[in-house]
This record gives structure tokens, sequence and C-alpha cells, in this order.
């Protein structure tokens, strides 16, 4: 058996983007992204034996954005180390914005260049939890 720690946050389903980031409208779904990205990081620092696999490009550039620099410092050294890794690493998950093949490769394209320019980090697995399948485009 093979136990993957991860997290998969619709970037819009029931919420915004914003709602699902900061925990509010917690009346249509309990879900804030900020908050268990902290934890987590917070978890892998002071666990050298821990992992955990991020999807969602959007939500963890909102977090990032937020972030001191030693906070970004150690994230980087988690990255380098491969505790922290991005696996398909898309804006968002296909499903939930993007309809057409050119919105997908836009899609990926734009977090992957986050990662690149933040990390030096290129994904190399492709991750799709959640798509209800592909689109026709």
């Amino acid at each position: 058996m093979h136990l993957i720690n991860h997290t998969h946050d619709d970037v819009g389903w029931l919420k915004t983007v914003d709602e699902y980031f900061t925990g509010s409208s917690s009346n249509v779904q309990v879900a804030n992204v900020c908050q268990v990205l902290d934890e987590v990081i917070n978890e892998l620092i002071k666990n050298p034996d821990r992992k955990f696999t991020y999807v969602e490009i959007k939500f963890f550039s909102m977090w990032w954005d937020r972030q001191p620099t030693e906070i970004k410092d150690s994230v980087k050294q988690l990255v380098q180390e491969g505790r922290l890794e991005f696996v398909n690493a898309g804006w968002s998950m296909h499903d939930e914005a993007c309809t057409h093949h050119d919105d997908m490769m836009n899609n990926m394209m734009i977090g992957h260049e986050f990662l690149e320019r933040e990390f030096g980090y290129k994904p190399r697995i492709a991750w799709s939890i959640d798509p209800f399948g592909h689109s026709n485009g």
C-alpha cells in the first residue's frame, strides 16, 4: 500500500477562489486552503520524515505571495529535498475551468511557469484526481 499525503482544492466549485482560500462562507462548505498550507508547511519543517504532494498552483501562489522570506526559504529547501512535490501543477485541475484543449495547455503552462520561476522546478508526474472526463475540445 502507498499513502500519498496530498490535498485537492477546487479553484472554483461551490465557492469563489477567495472564499476557498480564506475559509469564508463556511456555511456553503468548510474549506480553508491557506490554513491547510500553513499547517502542512509547519509539519514538514518540524518533521524531516514527512512529505507532501500539492496540485493547484493558483492557491499555492496566493499563499506564497503572503509568506515572509524565512518561510519562502524553508519551502524552497523542502522542494529541493523532494519533501514538497508538485504534481500536474496546472493553475487549476482541468475540470474546473478548462473546457477546450487550448485552455488545458494554457492552464498547465501558467502553473508550470510559476514553479519554474520560483523554484526552478518542473513537475514529473501527471495527476488528475478529480476530473469527470476530458473535454471534447
